[in-house]
């Protein structure tokens, strides 16, 4: 199981390297893999609690399908970044 802290240090480390923007988007495309696999693992415990009488179990494993989630969606995000980079901006004082 990937932690938000790994997933983060990953980003940060790619978004930091000097290699090609296609290759860092393909690696941070690779991590995103990882955590769709991680998000049905989670789905399918989930459901396997379901049919148990353990209402908080089943909540904690609900949170945590949500934040992986919402760590996929950040890592998305950060390989559409790597490939479009914004362009820096210019004040002029004129």
């Amino acid at each position: 199981m990937l932690t938000e802290f790994e997933v983060r240090r990953r980003i940060a480390s790619i978004r930091a390297s000097k290699i090609a923007p296609m290759r860092k988007a393909r690696l941070l495309l690779r991590l995103g893999k990882l955590l769709t696999e991680q998000e049905k693992k989670l789905h399918h415990a989930k459901e396997q609690v379901a049919h148990t009488p353990d209402r908080k179990a089943e909540a904690g494993l609900t949170r945590m399908e949500t934040h992986t989630q919402q760590l996929h969606e950040d890592v998305l995000d950060a390989a559409f970044e790597a490939l479009h980079p914004e362009p820096a901006l210019r004040f002029s004082l004129r």
